[in-house]
């Protein structure tokens, strides 16, 4: 039987990872620092994947182990004996577990023989930022064999996971539940050796642009929902992506977001038309229980320079489409002032004491002189016009 590692046991490491191994055949052993959930997955031996309006394609998962990250030995050798292995522990996490399984490899040594490790997050540059900081604490020679025998590339995630009610997740905490969703994009170039067959993963040769069409269709228009309800005071991510007020600002976001990629990406306009069409499905799908406080967490990261705000904005500047809704969007973004999200109050703290401008060249890096500068400052004005950041100033 054929086995894999997941460095991660939380939602899309069990609900889509986990679940796609095992329906392929795999063992699995899984690896996280939370040992609650690693105690209760080897006590249990089991869990649930539960796929939103069909029951009828969940899972079982069984035939897995669990260890938390100071099980350096037992971690070693399934990493070892491993035919693939993933790492799914949120892009925050993606040096720490770089450090920790380089320090693990000089230790016991890099196998000599073909492996691939597959990021599997949201999150810019996963691979990349994965074997730099593996890299960083490798010797000499182990960072020569970990070169010559070990391939780190990246997927782009499609499967949403949800939180369930608070009764099942008491009753169930090593369950999952997911969205009916089954595609894993993996990027074919950076891999090394053989990869093995696993159901819905599709090795795929122009990953870069897919990367970006994923981001600035997907990411884009969920900015977009996600910001916008929460100044209008929507608590669910289907209820605001339904609501008549977003349903019109989608509308033209979708064309937005099309024109900008067949623009910049040359993509064909009906894939790209039933890419957004998959995507808006995805949001507006009421099965998904999930919070628009969760999409919009992280502003700052969100507004960065290649972002789903900034980034798509920039291409469609450059190709002469004025992206009205996208520039709106990053105005809402600067007044998410949730006050569980550190990054919102830190942003909420750089506005009101530095001002907009600030923000908008410091977090943003416009220059003054750019025209989506001036675009985002009159954007603001509007919104503020329209009432919609009162009791967010």
């Amino acid at each position: 039987m054929k086995k894999a590692i997941i460095f991660g046991a939380g939602k899309i490491a069990k609900g889509f990872i986990g679940q796609l191994l095992y329906l392929s055949n795999f063992e699995i052993c899984f690896v996280d620092v939370y040992k609650p959930m690693v105690d209760l997955l080897n006590a249990l031996k089991k869990y649930h994947v539960h796929v939103l309006g069909n029951s009828k394609l969940d899972s079982e998962v069984t035939g897995f182990q669990a260890f938390t990250f100071d099980q350096n030995k037992d971690i070693y050798k399934a990493f070892k004996e491993a035919d693939v292995a993933f790492v799914s522990v949120g892009g925050n996490n993606l040096p720490s577990v770089g450090k920790n399984l380089a320090e693990i490899l000089n230790v016991f040594g890099v196998p000599k023989r073909n492996l691939n490790i597959v990021a599997c997050e949201n999150w810019k540059d996963a691979g990349k930022v994965l074997k730099q900081s593996i890299l960083e604490h490798l010797t000499k020679e182990n960072t020569d064999l970990f070169e010559t025998y070990i391939g780190v590339t990246e997927a782009v995630m499609m499967r949403t996971a949800t939180q369930p009610d608070e009764k099942l997740a008491k009753e169930h905490p090593e369950d999952v539940w997911v969205q009916n969703y089954w595609y894993l994009p993996i990027d074919k170039s950076r891999t090394k050796g053989d990869f093995p067959n696993i159901q819905s993963v599709e090795l795929m040769d122009n990953f870069g642009n897919f990367l970006l069409q994923k981001m600035y269709t997907n990411n884009t228009s969920n900015a977009v929902i996600a910001y916008t309800g929460y100044l209008l005071g929507y608590e669910m991510i289907a209820q605001a992506a339904n609501s008549p007020e977003i349903s019109k600002i989608l509308d033209t976001t979708y064309d937005e977001i099309n024109a900008i990629l067949e623009a910049e990406l040359h993509v064909d306009p009906q894939q790209q038309k039933d890419f957004s069409i998959k995507a808006r499905a995805k949001y507006m799908d009421w099965t998904i229980v999930d919070k628009v406080i969760r999409h919009a967490k992280d502003p700052i990261r969100k507004l960065g320079p290649d972002d789903r705000l900034i980034g798509p904005c920039r291409m469609g500047i450059r190709h002469g489409i004025y992206p009205k809704t996208i520039i709106e969007t990053i105005a809402k973004a600067l007044y998410f002032d949730e006050i569980t999200d550190e990054s919102a109050q830190k942003l909420k703290k750089m506005r009101k004491e530095k001002g907009i401008p600030y923000v908008l060249e410091h977090v943003c890096q416009l220059d003054s002189e750019e025209p989506l500068y001036n675009c985002v400052l009159k954007a603001v004005e509007k919104i503020q016009k329209e009432g919609l950041t009162k009791n967010h100033e």
